[in-house]
């Protein structure tokens, strides 16, 4: 079971929430701590000859820890005493020198962002441990006809920062005094993939851990997402057999529990094989406590997936218009040679999904758009079910996804003492931390991943974010398009069609949550109660709500093998010879969602290039008093800033002027202008995008 990858980082530290409400409502100087502030502080970067070969795009992040700490020990946004800046970097070669500086002219796409404070020259004067990371992007363009350049990781789990191909300096200890300053860094190595027991797992190569007597690795080639990305694109699982498992005997079949969260990194599955509980699996009894007797194990293959990916350490194990086609890759390819290479039971009622956190929303998923192929999820602490409740965000009512109405920071991550809520991180603080590590929803981090899987591409090849990343400010389209992966939304809208979900999926979800989740997880889990019940009844989807439960742990918070049985009883119940047995009528393949097709039609780059629209000018309205021209601004995507200007036979006539998103402009034109060509010029800005001037129809003034 996987805690949210934002968690990775060192042991949690309180910050008073106070602090963190007045911090959060800071526009673009958001997060900034110290009033002592040294102007004019630059960093300069050379690269070691030889290093790079060619020239490369990517993100450059530089730490800076207190004198003596290395910098990568804590880069957590709740504990992290690093201060971090990076800058996005285009056309990079070996002879060239990398210049990071302050100053007021920041712009996010390639200026330099910082956090806690937005600029270098809010360092403050001090000892520091300086550290210095390029992340390269490769630029692909993907079939659906989207370009775009993105890192690829490459058997280690999609790290924020150092991930493999990473050029590195060494850390270099600096004393940061009052007035201007120039460092010098050097780049002076690459990040290599570690040593694993065989060769590397990542998706970029075929290759595998070594496999020992109970615990098998497989990896394939995926043909869905390779075609879709353009470049070998492999998925992968790591498989635990059960004691006794003969693979000549093919009489002995096996359910299989397939579990979903984040890149396996110790190579194992399901807790195995690094803890307790491997002995006793590899036994194949359960210890008897209390002085009763020992007991058999059930007999079931543990299946955990690899399926890191392009903006995080794992794909959400769905189709998805950024990431691709990872719930073809998985459920159509790489099931199947699971099934075809281990003495598996190929049938719904013996495929469970499991899962918390992310793994508690991909399980979910999983099984509401592909009944057809699994018969039960148990999912804890997912992430949010119900867009209503976007962690502690009401994300379809609110107009800042950073601040409440009243004033007040929303919160994002908690900790409970003494039955007080303690808030250690805002929506706005992990936002723009995020910031740091990557524009265009690349950090690799937990809300840039939301985006890329829950949101549509932008006419930019990258994620429609559903806010301003600096602000905050919502752009209600954009999340808009978020209603095909809100998984209550999808129960409801297909409840009765000829997907009929209200009958295929009745008692099949098992949810749990603790009413004190670290994440606020647990409003999202009501709001898709409260949303199947209005449509099903209370028992139509099982809930459960734990009082004072944190984030974390197996379902229902059972010991392991109390929740397998639990699971093993499920399966057997709904065999063909169980009392309650699953119907093919609702494992039907109609019941199938979420195809890929289906995805690119409403969500990829064509549907992006549909949705937009030049200016236009209507025939103007004209009287006794003179002629009026009605115009509109077209369609851009949500957060495009606009500037207007009327040109009268192609000159610019008047001055520009800024004009709203949907805004309908008219032109009173002076009699000297009679016989004369008539256009509106709309130049289109975001950051992430490339700027854009677009020309309406022409008229002529008679």
């Amino acid at each position: 079971m996987s805690f949210l990858k934002r968690l990775s980082g060192a042991s949690l530290v309180k910050i008073a929430a106070t602090a963190i409400v007045s911090a959060a409502v800071l526009p673009m100087t958001a997060l900034a701590q110290f009033n002592d502030t040294t102007p004019g502080l630059e960093l300069q970067i050379s690269i070691t000859d030889g290093l790079l070969n060619g020239s490369v795009n990517g993100r450059v992040v530089v730490l800076f820890a207190p004198s003596g700490v290395d910098p990568l020990e804590d880069t957590d946004v709740t504990s992290s005493p690093d201060l971090i800046f990076g800058m996005n970097v285009f056309g990079t070669v070996g002879t060239d020198t990398i210049t990071l500086s302050g100053g007021s002219g920041y712009n996010v796409r390639t200026g330099v962002w910082g956090w806690p404070n937005a600029s270098l020259d809010e360092v403050p004067p001090g000892n520091y441990s300086v550290q210095a990371f390029l992340n390269p992007y490769e630029t692909v363009t993907r079939s659906d006809g989207s370009t775009l350049s993105v890192h690829f990781p490459c058997g280690d789990g999609a790290p924020n920062v150092d991930g493999v191909g990473s050029l590195v300096t060494s850390i270099t200890d600096v004393e940061i005094q009052e007035g201007p300053q120039t460092v010098e860094l050097n780049f002076n190595n690459v990040t290599l993939v570690e040593a694993f027991t065989g060769s590397e797992i990542g998706g970029c190569s075929q290759g595998n851990y070594e496999d020992t007597e109970t615990l098998k690795y497989v990896k394939i080639r995926s043909q869905a997402l390779s075609s879709f990305w353009g470049r070998d694109m492999y998925v992968g699982a790591n498989i635990v057999l059960p004691s006794g498992y003969d693979a000549n005997d093919t009489s002995a079949r096996y359910p299989v529990i397939y579990s979903q969260g984040h890149w396996p990194a110790d190579g194992g599955a399901f807790g195995y094989p690094d803890s307790n509980f491997s002995a006793e699996w590899d036994n194949g009894t359960i210890p008897g406590e209390d002085g009763e007797p020992d007991r058999p194990a059930p007999k079931m293959i543990l299946v955990t997936f690899r399926h890191e990916a392009p903006f995080y350490d794992d794909s959400y194990a769905v189709n998805t218009a950024n990431i691709g086609p990872y719930g073809d890759a998985i459920n159509d390819e790489l099931i199947p040679y699971i099934e075809a290479n281990f003495n598996t039971i190929p049938e719904p009622y013996a495929r469970v999904q499991v899962g918390g956190s992310t793994g508690g929303w991909e399980s979910a998923a999983s099984l509401i758009f592909r009944p057809d192929l699994f018969g039960v999820c148990f999912s804890s602490y997912p992430d949010s079910l119900d867009f209503h409740r976007h962690q502690d965000i009401p994300l379809y009512t609110s107009t800042n996804a950073y601040v409440r109405p009243n004033g007040s920071a929303i919160p994002s991550i908690r900790d409970f003492e003494n039955g007080t809520e303690v808030v250690l991180a805002t929506v706005a603080q992990e936002n723009h931390w995020e910031l740091t590590f990557g524009t265009s929803s690349r950090s690799s981090l937990q809300w840039d991943v939301w985006n890329a899987v829950f949101g549509v591409q932008g006419i930019n090849g990258y994620p429609l974010e559903p806010w301003n990343k600096v602000t905050g400010e919502i752009y209600p389209e954009a999340v808009r398009y978020w209603r095909h992966m809100d998984l209550a939304d999808y129960i409801v809208s297909n409840w009765d069609n000829e997907r009929n979900l209200g009958e295929t999926l009745r008692r099949r979800i098992f949810i749990y949550v603790g009413t004190w989740d670290d994440y606020y997880l647990n409003e999202g889990v009501v709001e898709f109660q409260n949303r199947v019940s209005a449509a099903g009844g209370p028992d139509w989807a099982n809930v459960t709500i734990l009082p004072e439960r944190p984030h974390g742990g197996n379902y229902q918070g059972r010991t392991t093998w109390d929740f397998l049985e639990l699971v093993y009883s499920w399966i057997q119940d709904h065999s063909p010879v169980g009392p309650t047995p699953l119907s093919s009528n609702v494992t039907a393949p109609a019941s199938r969602g979420n195809t890929f097709a289906e995805v690119l039609s409403y969500g990829g780059h064509q549907a992006a290039l549909a949705r937009q629209a030049p200016p236009t000018i209507e025939t103007g309205h004209c009287d006794k008093a003179g002629c009026v021209f009605a115009a509109s601004v077209g369609r851009w995507d949500p957060g495009v800033i606009l500037e207007a200007q009327w040109t009268v036979n192609g000159k610019p006539y008047g001055a520009a002027f800024d004009v709203a998103q949907g805004a309908s402009l008219t032109y009173t034109p002076e009699a000297s202008t009679k016989w004369s060509f008539l256009q509106l010029s709309v130049t289109g800005r975001k950051s992430g995008y490339v700027d854009e001037t677009r020309q309406s129809n022409g008229v002529v003034i008679t």
